[in-house]
């Protein structure tokens, strides 16, 4: 029976992405890395949306509240894993969009640019094992 990949790990243009849809406190997880910075988001600094063509994964990079910032969003397509032991290689893109804030200049125009990233990525299915608490001695 197909096993649907809960984790992801991406590498181009100098970037490295490993997003897992759900860790083991059951919130997802992304890792950004593109040489000058790393960071680590989690729960709804993650923004996921499902298309017609894959599912697009978005974090905030960097943001200025009068300037504008970053973003990095990347294009998982659908993959079905044989079993949990596979793992399934796949081409891709990521996208960093640069936005104008309200003190940007000029004012008018546009106000997002792109820039696209072949990325080549790795999806698998991670199984996170449980260790409970000790019973607090009596």
């Amino acid at each position: 029976m197909p096993v649907q990949p809960n984790q992801y790990t991406l590498k181009g243009g100098g970037i490295t992405v490993t997003y897992t849809t759900s860790n083991f406190l059951g919130q997802p997880f992304l890792s950004y890395d593109d040489g000058a910075t790393t960071k680590d988001f989690f729960g709804s600094a993650i923004r996921v949306v499902d298309t017609g063509i894959g599912a697009l994964v978005t974090v905030t990079t960097f943001m200025t509240i009068d300037t504008g910032g970053t973003e990095f969003s990347v294009l998982l397509p659908f993959i079905d894993l044989a079993d949990n032991s596979k793992t399934q290689q796949f081409d891709t893109d990521g996208i960093i969009t640069s936005f104008k804030g309200p003190d940007s200049f000029p004012r008018t125009g546009v106000s997002q640019t792109y820039d696209f990233i072949c990325m080549e990525g790795t999806a698998r299915h991670v199984v996170f094992a449980f260790r409970p608490l000790a019973a607090k001695a009596s």
